[in-house]
């Protein structure tokens, strides 16, 4: 633990009538204890534990404030933007910021802060295989994952070996099985000489759509798709608030 006197306010979430001390590396937080309760079901029972006779309520002060290990400070202030945005609805960020949010709502289950990092992410362009990896790392619903398994597979290209060891097996021998039922009907003659080493491989069978969604599915044991992955999300107006 930081020492005490050792600590720096964050200035810009050392909010005054705040009811919840958090301290991430040497920086001290003063925020609003509702925001975690209502949205955390991790902070809700951390916060939940009654003080022992004598003791300060946990997170009520500086002498027991909430020690974040192995959290940025800068990282915390970019989740609590969330919650103090000045500008209400509109949040704009950039994709590695929205990206430390989506990883920060997933260790401590904030259930609707991490809907909305995705949601935010899917207005974002990503490569499919950037994307891919960053939802696997942070639990994102496959589902959401459907149209970029599908753009792999269809893509002329086959993986790259840098590709295929980001993705890991796991991901790799169920989009080369779908890539495979793809091209099911495309001319043998098509077929690349190089396999894997080859640069391009046959153009799938004329599949689209619903058709290719449900042999995604398939193959990767995905159950149902959101609607909001079914078409391409539209860019993102205004601007972008700066967390700092």
């Amino acid at each position: 633990m930081a020492q005490l006197e050792s600590l720096q306010r964050y200035e810009r979430y050392y909010i005054n009538g705040g009811d919840l001390y958090c301290i991430a590396e040497n920086k001290m937080f003063r925020v609003h204890r509702y925001f975690f309760e209502r949205e955390s079901k991790y902070f809700k029972e951390q916060l939940a534990v009654p003080a022992t006779p004598g003791a300060q309520r946990r997170g009520a002060g500086d002498d027991s404030a909430i020690i974040l290990d192995h959290v940025r400070s800068e990282d915390f202030a970019k989740l609590l933007w969330v919650f103090y945005n000045p500008k209400y609805s509109l949040y704009n960020a950039t994709i590695a910021d929205w990206s430390t949010i989506l990883e920060l709502a997933h260790r401590w289950q904030f259930t609707e802060v991490k809907a909305l990092a995705v949601r935010e992410l899917e207005k974002l362009e990503m490569s499919d295989v950037d994307r891919i990896v960053l939802y696997h790392a942070f639990g994102v619903d496959e589902s959401y994952l459907v149209p970029r398994y599908a753009a792999l597979a269809e893509r002329p290209e086959l993986l790259t070996v840098e590709e295929g060891i980001r993705l890991g097996m796991e991901t790799v021998i169920p989009l080369s099985r779908a890539r495979e039922c793809l091209r099911n009907g495309a001319a043998s003659g098509l077929r690349s000489p190089g396999g894997m080493n080859g640069l391009r491989s046959p153009s799938p069978a004329s599949v689209s759509g619903e058709e290719l969604a449900e042999i995604i599915k398939d193959h990767f044991g995905i159950k149902s798709v959101p609607e909001a992955t079914t078409e391409k999300p539209e860019e993102t107006a205004g601007g972008w608030v700066p967390f700092s």
